[in-house]
């Protein structure tokens, strides 16, 4: 497992709140050693990463007051587009954060795109030490102290599945096309949505609602996201329909569990017109091993910091373990499992029976049972969706449940 920590223990600073604190990303060790000398003996804590994954860790966990970037992390690696692409993950990250970006293969045209996306302001390689700092220092002193201590969590893409769906959403994301997400429960929806508003050209706040709680639809426009589209009442699809039609729409961003075939029963046909525009489907963790090792690794850093514990080791064994599991709900499950073993100091995890045990068997009412209050507990036993996932009519799963004593 990788620890994140300054690169110079001894003269580490971080017990000290009260300085400001540089993340530097760059994966040339030499060059993070150098950089943790220069600003440590001017009382800049720093802290250092060597790639995107480990960046957004550090983020996530811990108070950042400005971010100096390198814009390559692979070997041989010249045109920038690592360190762009990070970019636009921390400014989804932390919107007001400054971003001061390091280039020297890359070039001034590539620090220009940087600027262009959202950079602060940018220095060559191999930079002046007094010209970095006055730089840092001034752009600490315009910017502010904004730790930004609660910001969101993080959208984690290591697998090429979900890397390709993010790019596909950045592409869409300053359009005012309506988008929907589907996928199934904790798999990551609503961090998707979030990141198509952040990139998005509305400057507004955006408006999330539930439609199984919705009793009507929000007076003013930009963006909305609609948590479970597929319980919206026939009347609210109707005036839903006719605000997407009239002269200045919103930007609905759809949110649902269900297929495009399933929800195409449940929304009108001229609503799913206007919502299925663009169609993004998030696979379950199952079905992408490299992201449970990514979030894994997150997981265990973020939960050593908030909780102020150790941070377990994790070797090998142990990510095979976590990737031979099924988490049924997904990132949700494997978010918890893990801060389970943060706070306990050892690893107990097990969504299913050990490898070594041979499974009971089951009779058909026994697997029915096990469904339904599965399907129960998923919706903290709200009837209405769980029927709606058991493709259920509300009177049939009642009588399961007074069948199997649920």
């Amino acid at each position: 497992m990788t620890t994140f920590r300054n690169e110079l223990s001894e003269t580490d600073t971080s017990h000290d709140v009260d300085l400001p604190c540089l993340l530097f990303v760059d994966d040339d060790r030499d060059i993070q050693i150098a950089a943790c000398l220069l600003f440590q003996r001017r009382g800049i804590k720093i802290l250092s990463a060597y790639d995107a994954a480990e960046a957004l860790t550090v983020l996530a966990s811990h108070p950042v007051d400005l971010v100096l970037l390198d814009l390559n992390y692979s070997k041989g690696a010249r045109s920038g587009a690592e360190g762009l692409a990070l970019l636009k993950d921390i400014l989804v990250l932390r919107r007001d954060l400054p971003v001061l970006v390091v280039t020297g293969h890359s070039g001034v045209s590539i620090a220009v795109e940087a600027m262009r996306t959202g950079a602060t302001d940018f220095v060559m390689k191999p930079w002046n030490n007094d010209r970095l700092v006055s730089l840092v220092t001034s752009v600490l002193e315009k910017c502010g102290r904004n730790h930004g201590s609660d910001a969101e969590p993080v959208l984690i893409a290591a697998s090429e599945a979900i890397k390709r769906i993010v790019t596909e959403a950045d592409r869409i994301a300053p359009t005012r096309a309506c988008v929907l997400v589907s996928g199934p429960s904790g798999v990551g929806k609503m961090l998707l949505a979030r990141r198509i508003h952040a990139l998005s050209q509305e400057a507004g706040p955006v408006q999330s609602f539930s439609a199984e709680d919705c009793d009507d639809l929000p007076e003013e426009g930009g963006v909305w996201i609609c948590r479970e589209i597929e319980a919206l009442s026939p009347t609210l699809q109707r005036r839903l329909t006719d605000r997407l039609d009239g002269s200045a729409p919103p930007r609905v961003i759809a949110l649902t569990s269900l297929d495009p075939a399933a929800l195409s029963a449940h929304l009108q046909p001229k609503l799913m017109l206007h919502l299925g525009m663009v169609r993004l489907v998030l696979p379950p963790l199952r079905e992408r091993p490299e992201d449970i090792a990514a979030l894994a690794s997150h997981f265990l850093h973020y939960f050593s910091v908030r909780h102020g514990l150790p941070e377990p080791e994790c070797d090998t064994s142990r990510i095979a373990a976590l990737q031979a599991e099924t988490w049924p709900q997904n990132v949700r499950e494997l978010r918890a499992a893990i801060e389970r073993v943060v706070i306990m100091g050892e690893w107990q995890i097990s969504a299913n029976k050990a490898a070594n045990q041979t499974p009971e068997l089951q009779t058909l009412r026994d697997t029915e049972k096990s469904l339904v209050e599965a399907a129960l507990r998923r919706h903290s036993f709200n009837v209405t969706q769980a029927a709606r996932e058991l493709g259920l009519t509300r009177p049939a799963l009642y009588r399961r449940m007074a069948r199997y004593g649920l």
